[in-house]
């Protein structure tokens, strides 16, 4: 599978992770390539505790995989492929004054 089938692939997954873990807080995701080509999927909750109670439950990563599986990520990319977690409230806080 070529690079541009891959991001198209992981981009239609998108959208119907936001929808699945939409009553965890999660408004948003979007991936990157890391420095190896595998992509990194980031996904931002409202607030900072959301993201954490997000990243611990065990059945995460499972349904992620699977639902990247279901709409034509390959394989290989699937199980290397990193989840990382932000907030919109840990974003803001990057742009605060120390007071």
């Amino acid at each position: 599978m070529d690079a541009e089938s891959v991001r198209k692939s992981v981009d239609a997954a998108l959208l119907p992770m936001v929808a699945s873990l939409g009553g965890w807080g999660v408004e948003h995701a979007h991936w990157l390539p890391d420095r190896d080509g595998s992509p990194v999927i980031w996904l931002r909750t409202r607030t900072k505790i959301e993201a954490v109670a997000l990243q611990s439950q065990v059945w995460l990563l499972p349904q992620l995989q699977v639902t990247l599986t279901r709409l034509g990520v390959p394989h290989d990319l699937v199980w290397r492929l990193r989840f990382e977690f932000t907030s919109a409230e840990a974003e803001a806080g990057l742009f605060e004054q120390p007071g």
